[in-house]
C-alpha cells in the first residue's frame, strides 16, 4: 500500500484529530507523541509484515518496477521502503542480494548487536551479490525506520554532521545518474532525499546533482486547463532546484 493509505489506517486506529490524514509522516508524529517513540514504527511493521513478496518469477510480473530494476544488474540500489521488495525481486532473478540499512541514530550506531556489512574488509556489492541499502530504514529493525518529522528532521542533521553513509554508498551517490522511481513532488521522502544528498555532495540546493538524473513523477492534482501549465513549471523547477528531468507518468508505464 501506499503512504498516504497506510496514514489514513494510523489515523482510523489511533484517532488523530486533524485533517491531513494522508501525510504519514504528520499521523506518525502525533501516533509518537501521544503512544510513544515506537508505537507507529511497531504499527507499520505489523502492517507490512502482513504482506508477503509476490513471486516475481511469474510473467505477470515482467514490466513491474523491482523486476525491471533487477534486471538491469546493478551492484547497489537504494531505497527509502521499508519492505523488502527489491530483494525479492533480485532473488527471482537467481542473485543473492544483501540487505543493509543506514545508521543514521546515535542507539543503531552503538547499541544494536546487527554488525554492517561494510566492517567486512573485503565486502564489495556486485552484480551477482547486490547491495539493496535501505536509507531510512527496514522492518527488519524498526529503529532504523525513518518515519515520524523528528525522525527526517534527525536523519537530515546528523547526515550534515557526521559520516553516517558508508564510503561505498556516497561514491555511487556521487559518481553515478541516479533514477528517482515512485516519489511525488510533494513527498516528503523526496524533499528530503535531495536536500541530504545535496549536503553530502558538498553542493548548494541549486547546484543540482554532479549527473543528469531523472524522477519518475504521476501529473497527479492538475486540473485539465492547467495542466500544460503546471508540469511546464515543475519542470523547470526541479531542473532549476536539483538539475533533475522528469518524466510525467505512471512507474508501471515507465518500467515496460
Amino acid at each position: 500500500p501506499i503512504g498516504s493509505k497506510l496514514s489514513y489506517e494510523m489515523a482510523i486506529k489511533y484517532d488523530y484529530p486533524l485533517d491531513d490524514t494522508d501525510i504519514l509522516d504528520r499521523v506518525s508524529q502525533y501516533v509518537a507523541i501521544e503512544h510513544g517513540d515506537m508505537v507507529p514504527k511497531n504499527f507499520m511493521v505489523r502492517r507490512l509484515n502482513k504482506i508477503n513478496i509476490p513471486d516475481f518469477s511469474k510473467e505477470e510480473y515482467n514490466n513491474t518496477p523491482h523486476v525491471v530494476l533487477a534486471d538491469l544488474n546493478l551492484p547497489i540500489y537504494i531505497t527509502t521502503n521499508y519492505d523488502h521488495f527489491m530483494e525479492g525481486a533480485l532473488k527471482s532473478k537467481g542473485k543473492m542480494p544483501i540487505s543493509e540499512f543506514c545508521r543514521w541514530n546515535s542507539f543503531l550506531k552503538k547499541e544494536t548487536n546487527i554488525k554492517s556489512v561494510f566492517e567486512k574488509i573485503d565486502y564489495k556489492p556486485s552484480k551477482e551479490k547486490p547491495l539493496v541499502f535501505h536509507l531510512h530504514g527496514h522492518i527488519n529493525q524498526p529503529r532504523s525506520m525513518v518515519l515520524t518529522e523528528t525522525d527526517y528532521l534527525d536523519f537530515l542533521i546528523n547526515l550534515s554532521k557526521e559520516e553516517i553513509l558508508p564510503h561505498q554508498i556516497s561514491l555511487a551517490l556521487n559518481s553515478t545518474s541516479l533514477l528517482f522511481v515512485g516519489y511525488s513532488l510533494r513527498d516528503i521522502n523526496f524533499r528530503f532525499i535531495f536536500r541530504s544528498l545535496m549536503q553530502l555532495l558538498g553542493e548548494g540546493i541549486g547546484s543540482g546533482l554532479q549527473l543528469p538524473s531523472i524522477a519518475v513523477q504521476l501529473p497527479a492534482g492538475f486540473t485539465q486547463e492547467k495542466e500544460k501549465q503546471a508540469i511546464r513549471y515543475l519542470d523547470n523547477y526541479t531542473k532549476n532546484m536539483f538539475k533533475v528531468i522528469v518524466y510525467w507518468g505512471d512507474t508501471n508505464q515507465f518500467a515496460a
